[in-house]
């Protein structure tokens, strides 16, 4: 992984750490941001994994901005099941946060189905 390590544990950290509140509007809020971060710090990265997550950020941070939540809710699925691709070649450093954030971006894809 050519991203650095440090730099990518600190955005798993700080993300995890958004995603565990329960407002989702306050997360919809706070969500291109990090999407942002999200994108700038893959784009440092290689491979075409990479390339799909991007793609897979840039499709969800316009689907916040329509908020539709059905568009929204399988965009983190995508994304979800991408990340947890991902993690089967992943440095071990990463595996454990890979997983939680796969899980919880499939948990909050359920969650918006339920709206």
């Amino acid at each position: 992984m050519s991203i650095a390590h440090s730099t990518s544990a600190k955005q798993f950290e700080t993300t995890l750490a958004a995603l565990g509140t329960e407002d989702l509007g306050q997360l919809a809020a706070a969500a291109p941001e990090k999407i942002d971060g999200w994108i700038e710090l893959l784009r440092g990265g290689s491979g075409t994994s990479y390339d799909t997550l991007i793609g897979d950020l840039v499709a969800l941070k316009g689907y916040l901005a329509g908020g539709d939540a059905a568009q929204i809710s399988a965009s983190l699925q995508t994304l979800a099941e991408n990340i947890n691709a991902l993690a089967d070649g992943a440095n071990p450093i990463f595996l454990d946060s890979l997983y939680k954030l796969g899980q919880k971006l499939s948990d909050i894809a359920r969650e918006l189905k339920q709206l």
